[in-house]
């Protein structure tokens, strides 16, 4: 035997089921090649046939019989995968070697899966399995339409698989799934056949059909041997004919696998649906038409939905009802459908879906998620899944009372005919109300407005516009004549009935969360070219290049015009005026981009306007007064802005008069008019004022002042106790301009102020209730004995109660006051974001590190103020430090800004703020000097080199503040991590650094250890390299360097106060041994190293008796070493 085949057998026992089908390929290559070459050899006078064993082993190359027995003697085996791996190649093996017969490999099955009675449960169960897997192989191999087959062994195979069936219940169904399997192998030989069909009924069966597993044997029989007679397993069915109407709900009774003479549920229930409902299904699902049989609905009826999901059915039928749905879901057309959700299957889908202590709420979310799956793989069936789930059987908020989005992702799935296909259905639940529950119209309202808003449902511009159009229409017009046989959502359509206030209300809401969506809108068309636009200079933009809020406003021309139509409000002259002139305006700006460059247009200021206007004269229909008062603001401010355009070039002289009163126009810019106006929105109910606000917001950026800034500064930096109307009218009203230095709070004087505040409060509490007393006639003082009349004490606490729900109801408002103005800082906060996005060189983003660090200081500490004071962090943190873009300036307020960073860290009460800190420490930095390292030398410019002395200056003191105090909120990070990254700029910092190498000037050990590895950054990071002139320079200093240790080690071994200990000293030690061998680099051979330090006091360290650590002692010798 070859022992190339002995690791394959192993590989098909392999938990993975590629490796199984991989090594039995391989297995079965291998010995065909072997039989191929001993058949060669055989004698033609030699039996053909290998019917015993000896035959088998005469016949059969020595690897093929092996495997034979090998693969027959493994069946039994419960290790890993082996039943399934073994047969397998068993079934092949016998598939492609003619010469065995099946008498002889039965025979071997028979003896290697024989039962004992000294076998234990567990043995007896494999080899029953054994005995079932060897079977199944050689009904798939084929042997049994061989010639050399005998009847015979036919019949022995279903006496053997009778005989399992009989002896353990859970393996029936599998044995009469067998025996179905032999019907087709009968069809050629009809003296098998009848021989064979006698004995399956025989065995199988006992008269009439009883049970699932004889209902999937007769029809095998059915199917393969139509020829078969039946009469007898179908004389209690009213005909042969399973499938016929009259005999459904026979045939649903046998489905439910309950026995007829019990009517109870099978002790050995199991959650695989059993075989016989394949073929059933088949009959109906493969296409074939069968005009005896019942309708796919009347046996969907009968047989599943008032079976497995009737009200009162277990939950092992609801299980497998479940499974039935998935199994056929993929297999029904869009028609089909409705047929399945029924009001039974829907009741069960959803009550087992909307909460997870449900018995079956796995089995609902796995259908969920195939009826996802199938509408992904079919985009046809996605809307007849959608409005099933939607409709009467199912519930209109079917995602919100399930939990699930199992219609929005249902949605993404759809193509575009689809959504309009759902869009109609929408509109036509609106426009044609079936009860008086208006509900279903905000609805239909919702979902329209859910496709505009979902990212993740692809877009297509037709059924957009359409969704726009239908919208409006009702938002604002009422329809006097419908259109006859138009479609709900493009056509005109009178509502049945009319609109009521709230319907036209929640219209005009959904209009403005769809042109809040349309703004954020990229062109379709590109989406669909590059799946993701990384710009969003795109964004509010059609396919052809025009604002969707300028197609929009077209949309609405285009219905004012209609004689379907009539408008519900007439504006007022002002506002017709307000309106005409914005639109003339948004003419003009059209006409100057037309002639502009495409690249930079839509960041002009002009695309700013025009988007501004169109919003403006859309809001204006919702909110009239307002609208026109801001757009008469709005186009006061634009001429402003251009007429200082036209100014610049040569005008004649102004007289004196004209000069004063342009001096006072251009003391307020337009730009902080318009930041104004825009800042207004954020506290506006409209969302598309606020959306808008942001949009504008990012185009007049660049264009901001100082003044600007200070405004949005000033609304962060307003405290609480400001009324909610003076903090929302804006900061032009403060008068307080705040210093821009950094000056700590302390907590407690805010924890005081808070307890006053509630001792006022208590005290007009007692106020009030001293007042309800009195006003019933009890004395509060009166310490007397005399009782209080029911009558007054009923009155009395009615009117307690009323005080402590007004009291309930001031707190509550307060708490909303807070909430209302963190929200609107939050907001504002985002403008700031914005503008060092898009002006991350401009020098007045520098200008916001100090206020905004005022704005952390003084924020207090409360859970409503946190998200907040966070978003403010991170900004500074993570998207204003971090930034790759930064302005290059090296003005004294940079400088200023440094310091007070420097300052906030020196109270910073946590690592976040340290960090943050250390960031923004390093972005100024960047500021000053440029994003890498470089030279000092005599050729580095003056204004340079005074940046630096300037920038080190601040760190110095940092540093004298941090070595100088044992404890400081000051974290040692910001120093750290400038000399780290900028070593050769920093060496003047050595200055400072050396003298805190004395231990004399440290305030511990600690901060001598960090002193030791401060300079140690330094000097490693620039000494020795190619730069001659910091070695000259780190020679310059080394005395300084050399004083410091000596001073260190003399006050060490001398005064036991300030003596260093083992560990310091080591640390110490190895510190000056790495300066010494610098030294000995970079020095001149000539030079005596020894002549800059005390050689005796240093190597006296290691006779000290405080000092036996072996390391200091190797520190010493190495010292002595480079010193030698």
């Amino acid at each position: 035997m070859a022992t190339t085949t002995l690791q394959l057998y192993w590989d098909l026992a392999s938990y993975d089921a590629s490796v199984r089908q991989s090594a039995a390929l391989s297995l079965i290559r291998t010995l065909a090649d072997f039989q191929k070459t001993h058949e060669a050899s055989l004698n033609d006078n030699d039996d053909t046939i290998a019917d015993t064993e000896e035959k088998l082993d005469a016949l059969c190359a020595s690897d093929v019989s092996y495997a034979v027995r090998r693969l027959l003697r493994g069946l039994p085996s419960s290790r890993q995968g082996a039943r399934q791996g073994f047969s397998l190649a068993l079934t092949e093996l016998l598939a492609i070697v003619d010469v065995i017969s099946l008498k002889v490999v039965l025979d071997l099955l028979f003896q290697y899966t024989e039962r004992t009675g000294a076998m234990s449960g567990e043995e007896i169960r494999d080899m029953l399995f054994g005995r079932l897997f060897g079977l199944m192989s050689i009904v798939a191999s084929g042997m049994i339409t061989r010639a050399s087959t005998q009847t015979e062994d036919i019949v022995r195979i279903v006496e053997s698989l009778h005989e399992m069936a009989t002896a353990k219940s859970y393996l029936a169904e599998v044995c009469h799934h067998v025996v179905v399997n032999i019907l087709p192998h009968l069809k050629k030989d009809s003296e098998h056949k009848e021989k064979a069909i006698e004995k399956i009924k025989e065995l199988f069966f006992k008269g009439p059909i009883t049970n699932v597993d004889q209902l999937n044997l007769v029809l095998g029989i059915q199917n393969s041997l139509p020829d078969v007679d039946v009469s007898e397993q179908f004389s209690n069915w009213k005909s042969q004919n399973v499938l016929e109407t009259v005999n459904l709900p026979r045939l649903a009774g046998i489905l439910k696998e309950i026995p007829a003479d019990t009517q109870e549920a099978l002790a050995d229930w199991k959650p695989q649906l059993h075989s016989v409902w394949d073929p059933i299904l088949s009959i109906y699902l493969d296409g074939s038409e069968n005009k005896n049989i019942a309708s796919f609905q009347e046996f969907w009826t009968i047989a599943v939905d008032n079976t497995m999901f009737d009200i009162n059915a277990s939950h092992g039928r609801k299980f497998w009802g479940f499974q039935l749905v998935e199994r056929v879901l993929p297999r029904l057309s869009s028609e089909q459908m409705p047929l399945i959700f029924t009001v039974n299957f829907m009741r069960t889908f959803i009550n087992n879906l909307s909460s997870d202590v449900r018995f079956l709420n796995k089995a609902a979310r796995h259908t969920a998620l195939v009826i996802q799956n199938v509408a992904q793989e079919n985009k046809q069936v996605g809307f007849a899944l959608v409005t099933q789930l939607l409709g009467k059987n199912g519930h209109q908020n079917f995602d919100r009372i399930t939990k699930t989005k199992t219609v929005e992702n249902l949605l993404t799935t759809m193509d575009a005919t689809n959504i309009r296909s759902y869009l109609e259905y929408l509109a036509q639940t609106f426009i044609k109300l079936d009860s008086e529950d208006s509900t279903s119209r905000e609805w239909a309202l919702n979902q329209m407005t859910l496709l505009i808003t979902s990212t993740k449902i692809p877009k297509e511009e037709g059924w957009v516009t359409d969704l726009v159009k239908f919208l409006i229409t009702f938002a604002f017009f009422d329809v006097k004549t419908s259109e006859k046989k138009s479609s709900y959502l493009s056509g005109t359509q009178k509502p049945s009935p009319d609109l009521s206030f709230p319907n036209i209300k929640q219209c005009q809401e959904r209009f403005q969360d769809v042109l809040v969506a349309l703004s954020k809108l990229p062109p379709t068309e590109k989406v669909k070219e590059t799946a993701v636009l990384k710009t969003r200079k795109l964004n509010g933009f059609t396919n052809a290049g025009e604002l969707w809020a300028y197609q929009v406003y077209e949309i609405y021309k285009s219905l004012q015009k209609s004689k379907k139509l009539v408008s519900r409000v007439t504006p007022s002259e002002k506002t017709v005026n307000a309106t005409n002139k914005a639109i003339e305006i948004v003419s003009d700006l059209r006409a100057k981009m037309n002639k502009m460059d495409k690249n930079t247009v839509n960041d002009s200021v002009e695309r700013g306007f025009e988007i501004l206007f169109l919003n403006l004269v859309l809001h204006s229909l919702i909110n009239e007064s307002e609208g026109v008062s801001v757009l008469t603001e709005l186009t006061d401010c634009y001429e402003k802005t251009f007429a200082k355009k036209t100014k610049k070039g040569g005008k004649k002289k102004a007289s004196k008069k004209q000069q004063e009163e342009e001096e006072e126009e251009e003391q307020l810019d337009p730009i902080d008019v318009i930041v104004d106006i825009l800042v207004s929105f954020l506290t506006n109910e409209s969302p598309v004022l606020k959306s808008l606000a942001e949009q504008v917001f990012e185009i007049f950026s660049h264009k901001l002042t100082k003044q600007s800034l200070e405004m949005l500064l000033n609304i962060l930096a307003s405290g609480e106790g400001k009324q909610d109307d003076e903090l929302f009218q804006g900061a032009d009203d403060e008068d307080d301009e705040e210093d821009d230095d950094v000056e700590m709070v302390d907590m407690s004087d805010v924890e005081e102020e808070e307890e006053d505040e509630n001792d006022d409060v208590d005290e007009e509490l007692r106020q009030k209730i001293a007042e309800a007393m009195k006003a019933e006639g009890i004395d509060a003082n009166d310490d007397s004995d005399e009782e209080i009349n029911d009558d007054a004490m009923a009155a009395f606490d009615e009117k307690l109660a009323e005080v402590f729900k007004q009291k309930k109801i001031l707190k509550d408002e307060k708490k909303d006051l807070q909430q209302n103005v963190v929200h609107f800082k939050n907001n504002v906060m985002g403008l700031v974001v914005i503008y060092a996005r898009k002006n991350a060189t401009n020098p007045l983003v520098l200008e916001l590190i100090v206020p905004l660090l005022n704005v952390i200081r003084d924020t207090p500490a409360k859970s409503v103020t946190n998200q907040f004071v966070v978003k403010v962090i991170s900004f500074l943190k993570n998207k204003l430090a971090k930034s790759t873009d930064y302005p290059r300036i090296t003005e004294d307020y940079v400088f200023e800004i440094l310091q007070a960073v420097h300052e906030f860290a020196k109270h910073s009460t946590s690592k976040e703020l340290s960090d943050m800190c250390n960031q923004l420490s390093l972005y100024l930095r960047k500021c000053i000097l440029g994003g890498t390292d470089f030279e000092i030398t005599d050729k580095t410019p003056k204004e340079t080199k005074t940046a630096i002395e300037k920038m080190l200056a601040v760190y110095s003191n940092s540093i004298k503040l941090y070595m100088s105090k044992k404890n400081t909120p000051f974290h040692p990070s910001i120093i750290q991590s400038l000399l780290q990254r900028y070593p050769m700029s920093s060496w003047d910092l050595l200055e400072t650094l050396i003298v805190y190498l004395n231990r004399n000037e440290c305030a511990n050990v600690y901060r001598l250890g960090m002193a030791c590895q401060w300079t140690s950054v330094i000097i490693q990071r620039t000494v020795g390299k190619k730069s001659d002139y910091y070695n000259e320079k780190f020679l310059a200093i080394l005395p300084q360097i050399a004083q410091a240790a000596k001073a260190s080690i003399d006050l060490s071994l001398k005064d036991e106060a300030k003596t260093l200990d083992p560990e310091a000293m080591k640390n110490y030690m190895r510190y000056i041994t790495v300066i010494v061998k610098l030294q000995k680099k970079v020095s001149p051979k000539t030079v005596d190293l020894k002549q800059v330090w005390d050689t005796e006091l240093i190597l006296s360290v290691a006779n000290d008796g405080k000092y036996t650590k072996p390391t200091i002692a190797a520190s010493c010798k190495a010292l002595e070493q480079c010193w030698a």
